[in-house]
């Protein structure tokens, strides 16, 4: 909509007055600036830098003219400014994708010469080449299978050409349909429900009955991979240990299941590069000491985990087996709150810093253990002779952080003596990650057979991820090597081209 004359009238008046406001402030501040100069030369004499500067002041005092009212516009405004593109960032490199090449002939109508009208030949090895990124879509399809059959000349022997590879025995359904359901549910958060909308739109109807059997199928053939994992985690000096809740769906107002999470290795935990880095998940009915003591079994070594009591009571129960480190970020994140209202905490936040400081500089176990019997002794020396001083009641945030510290004493300074103790359970916390994310999608499971499956997807996904493999193709060779009599790990898989 174009705007009247008197608008743009007024307008330009408004513009007016606001530079001649702008002209009359700047020539008082050059004023002010001018007297205040003269002043400081008579207090500390004549100096040369003085003398420039109001030189150069009174050169843009002169330089200053009135400002002139604007031009009023001519009646056909001007015509829009073509805006310059973006810049667009540099590509971002894709070493995984595969790449195919496309070749784009003209057809033989456009083989013409618009000047002449001649027609137009190839030139030989000629072409404009540039690089899209593509995306293909999931299709489903029907597969008739004709599965040769032969027999000997004597007539007595017929033999029959295996078939492909399927879900079961027997199932329409191919092992790369059960594949993509579980990687879908476990890894993409996709519920079953959603994935049968997905499917339906690529001509594939199914129900979630189906494609959960096909799930379930998967889980239990991959359960013992689970098991030698876990079998795995347990003859190792140090573990990670933390639970969440994971919802039942059966029975309303019943308390939920307790998802647990064991780990071991990984960039932090300083274990020799032999031993792989391992995550196991398992779904149980409560997070008591009876089932602490269940899933850790005759285990000996050394656990870090949060200050719950059960896991006190669980260790206990080991007869000394078991030994219970704490975790420094635990203890960071209640000084970084209570620092929000008692400023002092800080001072606690700076030497745990210290702690982690100290680690990061220390590139070897060796290292660590040398830096950790010294340096890291003496930061937590003045750390305790600080709490002691803030003891308090646990009303205030602040005197709460400090007791809970207090308490796990002991625990948290355990690392002190073994540098295969990390100072924190943040591999085991970051365990829960996805399953959290997939709590929130499918809000958990409904019968015993759903968290069991769960737990075993869970499993072998977080362990692909610590490994950086891929899911799906570790899946599929993993379901291979089960039905051949075999148990494939993460860290032996390798992917073929």
């Amino acid at each position: 909509m174009k705007r009247g004359f008197l608008e743009q009238e007024q307008d330009i008046e408004e513009l007016r007055r606001i530079a001649l406001a702008l002209n009359s402030a700047n020539a008082q501040l050059l004023t002010q600036l001018r007297q205040k100069c003269r002043e400081l030369e008579k207090l500390k004499g004549s100096q040369q830098e003085l003398q420039q500067t109001l030189a150069l002041i009174d050169t843009l005092t002169a330089a200053q003219q009135p400002v002139a009212a604007p031009v009023a516009p001519a009646a056909a405004p001007p015509a829009p400014r073509t805006p310059k593109p973006r810049a667009l960032t540099g590509p971002t490199p894709q070493p995984r994708l595969p790449v195919v090449e496309q070749a784009f002939v003209l057809d033989e109508a456009d083989r013409a010469c618009p000047a002449c009208g001649g027609g137009l030949r190839p030139m030989t090895g000629q072409f404009e080449a540039s690089e899209m990124i593509d995306v293909v879509d999931v299709q489903y399809r029907i597969v008739q299978v004709k599965r040769q059959k032969y027999v000997c000349r004597c007539g007595s022997c017929v033999e029959t050409a295996l078939g492909p590879e399927r879900a079961a025995p027997g199932s329409r359904y191919s092992l790369a349909v059960a594949v993509k359901a579980a990687v879908d549910k476990y890894a993409h958060q996709i519920p079953l429900a959603r994935q049968v909308t997905i499917a339906a739109e690529g001509g594939f109807d199914v129900t979630t009955q189906t494609l959960w059997d096909l799930v379930y199928r998967l889980g239990g053939l991959l359960a013992p991979t689970v098991d030698a994992l876990q079998a795995q985690l347990l003859t190792r000096p140090v573990i990670g240990l933390d639970q969440t809740s994971w919802p039942r769906l059966d029975v309303a107002g019943q308390k939920p299941w307790q998802m647990w999470a064991l780990t071991t290795g990984g960039p932090v935990a300083g274990q020799p590069s032999a031993w792989p880095a391992i995550a196991v998940h398992r779904i149980c009915d409560d997070k008591g000491a009876a089932t602490f003591g269940d899933l850790v079994g005759g285990y000996t070594g050394t656990i870090v985990c949060d200050a719950a009591a059960t896991h006190a009571s669980g260790a206990g129960d080991a007869k000394g087996r078991i030994k219970l480190a704490g975790c420094w970020a635990h203890v960071l994140r209640r000084f970084r709150d209570a620092a929000k209202n008692f400023p002092v905490a800080a001072e606690a936040c700076k030497l745990i810093g210290e702690l982690y400081e100290l680690d990061a500089a220390a590139p070897t176990a060796v290292a660590r253990a040398n830096v950790r019997n010294t340096d890291s002794r003496e930061v937590c020396a003045r750390l305790l002779a600080w709490l002691q001083t803030h003891t308090g009641p646990t009303s205030l945030s602040i005197h709460d952080a400090v007791n809970y510290t207090l308490k796990i004493w002991d625990r948290l300074n355990r690392f002190l003596d073994d540098a295969a103790i990390p100072l924190d359970n943040n591999t085991t916390e970051r365990a829960f990650r996805r399953p959290v994310i997939g709590r929130n999608n499918y809000f958990g499971a409904k019968a015993r057979s759903g968290t069991l499956v769960a737990a075993t997807f869970f499993s072998l996904l977080e362990t692909c991820r610590l490994h950086d493999v891929n899911f799906t193709a570790y899946l599929t060779a993993a379901c291979r090597a089960t039905l051949d009599g075999r148990t494939l790990l993460p860290w032996d898989f390798t992917p073929t081209a």
